[in-house]
């Protein structure tokens, strides 16, 4: 936005809104507009995550259904064991989805010719949430070797989000403020009192697409997990009052 006299204002949004003598249509005789002016502030907490979030899968195959289903429940039921021995009293485990399909022959047929069933596959995932996230690697190996045949969808995340969101919440005020108090010295006016404030926040959870593959029960060293950083971010809207 640029001032009559020349100043360029730059940087977050900003909205200066001035009185205009007289009365607005619909507005009561003796009142005016109020001078206000709005900004937006951002504030950014960078946080080592505490929490991991992860999904093994077992996949089996067999000619009848039965027998997927049946070498399905073993190797299932051994992975949730194994997993469940490594993890701590706050950790969960639970089964989040599970699939039955048909496997059809890959050949050209004729015409009218309906596809052929020549096996099946079933699925079944179990998600695992651990506070344990320097031994996710450790987590992964112990999986696969029970059987789990797929890994996917790691995400790290915070256990206590609230704390974090409160932090970037109070730095996007004080970003808001600066920014109001250039603004207003710039303008040549003075900022008297708040009359509006809205916030939104929310972390900014880094998804690592993982997908271990089938080779994963085969590899002999231990598996290397880096989880970085979780950066949580709000964003503070305030109109001040100024004369």
């Amino acid at each position: 936005m640029r001032h009559p006299d020349g100043l360029t204002l730059t940087g977050a949004a900003v909205f200066f809104a001035l009185s205009v003598a007289g009365t607005a249509p619909g507005q009561e005789a003796g009142t005016s507009s109020r001078r206000t002016v709005s900004v937006t502030g951002h504030g950014e907490v960078d946080a080592t995550p505490d929490l991991a979030v992860i999904s093994f899968a077992i996949e089996t195959t067999g000619t009848k259904a039965a027998d997927a289903i049946a070498d399905n429940a073993r190797r299932a039921d051994a992975v949730i064991k194994a997993v469940r021995s490594t993890l701590g009293k706050d950790d969960r485990v639970a089964t989040t989805r599970y699939s039955l399909e048909p496997r059809y022959e890959q050949t050209r047929r004729g015409e009218g010719e309906q596809p052929r069933i020549v096996g099946y596959v079933a699925r079944n995932e179990v998600r695992v949430e651990t506070r344990a996230v320097d031994a996710l690697g450790s987590l992964i190996d112990t999986a696969t070797a029970a059987g789990a045949n797929r890994v996917a969808n790691l995400q790290f995340t915070l256990s206590k989000k609230n704390e974090h969101q409160g932090a970037a919440i109070e730095g996007a005020a004080t970003d808001a403020r600066a920014q109001a108090e250039s603004i207003a010295r710039g303008l040549g006016v003075k900022l008297i009192r708040i009359v509006a404030a809205t916030t939104s926040s929310g972390p900014v959870v880094p998804m690592r697409r993982f997908d271990y593959g089938m080779m994963a029960a085969e590899a002999r060293s231990p598996t290397p997990i880096e989880p970085g950083t979780v950066s949580v971010s709000a964003t503070l809207t305030v109109t001040w009052e100024i004369e």
